[in-house]
């Protein structure tokens, strides 16, 4: 099952794909909102991924624990994640691509496939909620690219 959005946002895609990899800003919104997020580094320091847990249970992903690795990652261009939860492996694929000078295209598109039975009953759950699912996801991707425009100008002065 695949997920995707696209979303045009007045900025260039330097900065686009910068906002859009700041991994550490996602931390720390992830536990405003109550998510324990704990990162993995390799020897070198480097962010290579994270340990999730989700507060309460969420009956549909059959847990709470989510492993996320930092799977490629090519500034400016584009970076993968990849993870695992309740049966579940989520490839999720962020690009920016220069539409124009002051002009980028954002795009996510997320790769769901079940990795065992428990993975395919979430499946089968996730496929009645597919429409409601994609509305939120272009809702908030819509939103994302506004909110990267209003820290363009604020940055730029325009």
């Amino acid at each position: 099952m695949e997920f995707s959005s696209q979303q045009q946002v007045a900025a260039p895609r330097d900065f686009v794909f910068a906002q859009a990899s700041d991994f550490t800003a996602f931390e720390r919104q992830a536990m405003r909102r109550g998510i324990e997020v704990r990162g993995r580094d390799d020897a070198a320091g480097a962010r290579q991924g994270w340990q999730v847990d989700l507060p309460g249970s969420i009956p549909v992903l059959g847990g709470r624990e989510v492993v996320v690795d930092l799977a490629d990652h090519a500034p400016p261009e584009s970076y993968r994640i990849v993870a695992q939860v309740a049966g579940i492996e989520i490839g999720i694929e962020v690009s920016a691509d220069p539409v124009e000078t002051q002009q980028s295209q954002l795009s996510a598109r997320a790769k769901l496939r079940p990795l065992n039975m428990t993975g395919r009953l979430v499946m089968q759950s996730i496929k009645l909620f597919r429409p409601r699912i994609e509305a939120r996801l272009q809702g908030r991707f819509e939103g994302y690219g506004q909110e990267l425009e209003a820290r363009w100008k604020r940055r730029s002065g325009a």
